[in-house]
């Protein structure tokens, strides 16, 4: 597992916590997306196994870990529905059930903690939010729930109440830059600038735009979005993306609401050509003049709004480009 960049006073002081018995019982660790909450999570584990075991049972346990198989740690993720075999919309309340199960069961492991992992907690919907509820109120000795959140606004006001919040906050480019090339082979500095713009500073984000080739569409993208008129650049990109697998399709909507944020914050003059760090986004300057404000917010709603349909449904994605690009 590699070692973690960043955050490591916030590490420090949940380790001591953990060893002093005082680690709260339930945490809600929230920030960007692709900033590193899970790769926290893992590391924290990864280090209470090296605390309570020798280094051959060490071994085991992480790979247990890392397999979804250990007896005492259970992840909660989005599931294929067994019938239309499609990504669920939500973490179901069925799952809560389990969970609980799991939660009131002997550890199998007695001298190790019970961990349980939301990845993402943004994915419960209200009735599996409120079932968990209780296991927030009535927490078992010894078991923690740890909630990833990429928007802190998703969860009800009432897990946010119970639970300690850790913010993680952007990586400073120089921990960016140490992350992205222990990740990927990548020596230009302007485009390291480049990613650290579009991510926000999330280098998880970046990383998979970069694998993704998702880059190379940044000029006829911030072409199309100059008028609501479909053109020959509109239609050129719809083709484009249209045979997108799912997950590159997803990392290019990320990459399009970063480029819509940017363009929002020109437009209320909190963003201006001396901020950016890539001279590569000083054209988005020159597109901010042809668009209005309610266009850019309309369009950034489009894509929050129908984004989760257009994978569950598994729609047409050339058709929803070009309804987004008519907007």
């Amino acid at each position: 597992m590699n070692n973690l960049i960043g955050f490591d006073k916030s590490f420090n002081k949940l380790l001591e916590n953990y060893n002093s018995m005082n680690l709260h019982s339930s945490i809600i660790f929230y920030g960007p997306k692709g900033i590193g909450k899970r790769k926290f999570i893992n590391n924290f584990i990864n280090k209470i196994f090296k605390i309570n075991f020798e280094l051959n049972d060490f071994s085991h346990h992480n790979n247990l870990f890392l397999n979804n198989s250990h007896p005492n740690i259970m992840i909660l993720e989005r599931e294929i529905d067994s019938k239309t075999k499609k990504l669920k919309k939500y973490i179901t309340i069925d799952q809560i059930r389990i969970l609980k199960k799991f939660i009131n069961e002997s550890a199998s492991l007695k001298k190790m903690s019970k961990f349980i992992i939301f990845d993402s907690a943004d994915d419960l919907n209200i009735n599996s939010a409120n079932s968990l509820l209780k296991n927030l109120e009535e927490p078992n000795q010894n078991t923690f729930i740890f909630l990833i959140c990429h928007n802190l606004s998703s969860l009800i006001p009432t897990i946010r109440s119970r639970c300690l919040k850790i913010k993680m906050n952007k990586h400073n480019l120089n921990d960016f830059k140490k992350i992205l090339l222990d990740n990927i082979d990548i020596d230009n500095d302007d485009e390291i600038n480049f990613l650290y713009d579009l991510s926000h500073g999330s280098p998880g984000s970046a990383i998979s735009l970069y694998n993704g080739d998702i880059l190379d569409t940044f000029e006829i993208t911030v072409k199309s979005l100059i008028t609501n008129e479909i053109n020959k650049d509109k239609v050129n990109l719809s083709n484009l993306l249209a045979d997108l697998e799912n997950d590159r399709f997803q990392n290019y909507l990320s990459f399009l609401k970063s480029i819509l944020i940017i363009l929002n914050k020109i437009k209320d003059n909190n963003y201006d050509s001396n901020y950016f760090l890539s001279k590569k986004l000083n054209i988005l300057n020159d597109v901010s003049n042809h668009l209005t404000k309610k266009n850019i917010i309309d369009r950034f709603e489009f894509l929050i709004n129908n984004e989760k349909d257009l994978f569950t449904y598994n729609l047409d994605k050339k058709l929803f480009m070009l309804k987004f690009l008519a907007n």
